[in-house]
Formats: structure tokens, C-alpha cells, sequence
């Protein structure tokens, strides 16, 4: 079975909720409501398969959607499996995976396809949040390379100004060689 027949299928439920489909593709599908859209897609180079759910964009604003992986992680909804898109490789296996995601788009994102637009702002700052933290821990592995690499050369004024910008967030040992730095760089 061709992936827009799959996902038509699996989806089905959306058109009993005063879904219609408004764009169909061989690998894309999307359904709007005159608040809400959910677009299924499945990228066949890299086997991606995913459900995205946004608010229909005001006049002159572009669409934002937000993926169902996201929508589950801001619920609390611990699904190991679901941390990343379905990897499916071949349009043959798409059935299964296109009803678990359909499953999970019917089950717990109903308040975005009521298009509940709380939710989103919910949904907008849960995504930036997740954002910053990432940019977060970058930096911090950054630093720390950076640190560790001038403690094994005993730049000791390096290992203060880098370990000194990320002090809060140093481990036990860090805060011994930033101590250790401070006391003998002096010298």
C-alpha cells in the first residue's frame, strides 16, 4: 500500500472531527479545520515518518508547526521509541507505524486539534525551553573541553576565566581544579 492510502486510513478518524484533507502528496498529506492543521509526511531518503500539529497562521503569518514527538514530551508522555521520528525505509512497512502515530495524535493531542491556542503557547515555550537547553549544554561541553584541555597544558589563567564563566554548573571535581587554578595561577 502507497503511503497517502496508508495515512488516509490510519488518519481517518480526523475526518469524523470536521477534518477535510486539504493537500495530498505522494509522501505528504494535510488536514486542516479552519483553526488547527496536522500534516503527516514521510521522507523516503531518510525513511522519516511524522505527524505535525500547529494553529492555522493569522493573515500575513507563516504556519508553525510543532511535531507529535514534541507534543507527547510536554505532557510527560515517556514513550523510549518516541524521542525521534519513525525511521521506516520501505513504503511496504508504513501501516503500522502510521497507526501508532495516529493513535497517539487521536489519544493526546486533542487539544491541538480543537486548536486550543493556551496549548500551543504551552507547546511554543516547552520548544524554546527544549531549544535553550540544548544551546546550554553545547556551551557547557564546549568549556569543559576547552578546561580539561588547558589543565592537561597547566594554562592555569585559562582553566580560571573558562571554568569561572560556567561556575554554577561545575561538577565536584571541576570546582577542585578551578580552586587548584585560582590559588597557583598567581604565582
Amino acid at each position: 500500500m502507497r503511503f497517502a492510502e496508508a495515512a488516509k486510513q490510519a488518519f481517518s478518524f480526523l475526518e469524523h472531527a470536521n477534518f477535510r484533507l486539504a493537500q495530498t502528496g505522494p509522501a505528504r498529506l494535510q488536514y486542516e479545520t479552519a483553526q488547527s492543521f496536522v500534516t503527516i509526511e514521510w521522507d523516503a531518503r531518510s525513511g522519516e515518518l511524522n505527524v505535525f500539529v500547529g494553529l492555522q497562521p493569522r493573515k500575513g503569518e507563516a504556519a508553525d508547526a510543532f511535531s507529535l514527538t514534541d507534543v507527547l514530551a510536554m505532557q510527560g508522555i515517556d514513550v523510549p521509541e518516541r524521542k525521534m521520528p519513525f525511521q521506516v525505509a520501505e513504503e511496504s512497512r508504513l501501516r503500522p507505524f502510521l497507526e501508532k502515530l495516529a493513535e497517539d495524535t487521536q489519544v493526546n493531542a486533542q487539544p491541538a486539534l480543537a486548536g486550543d491556542r493556551m496549548f500551543f503557547r504551552r507547546l511554543q515555550a516547552f520548544r524554546s525551553g527544549k531549544a535553550q537547553t540544548y544551546m546550554r549544554d553545547m556551551r557547557l561541553r564546549r568549556v569543559r573541553s576547552e578546561a580539561e584541555n588547558a589543565w592537561q597544558k597547566r594554562e592555569l589563567d585559562k582553566v580560571v576565566n573558562l571554568y569561572t564563566s560556567i561556575e554554577k554548573d561545575l561538577s565536584e571535581s571541576e570546582r577542585g581544579k578551578l580552586d587548584y587554578a585560582r590559588k597557583h595561577n598567581s604565582q
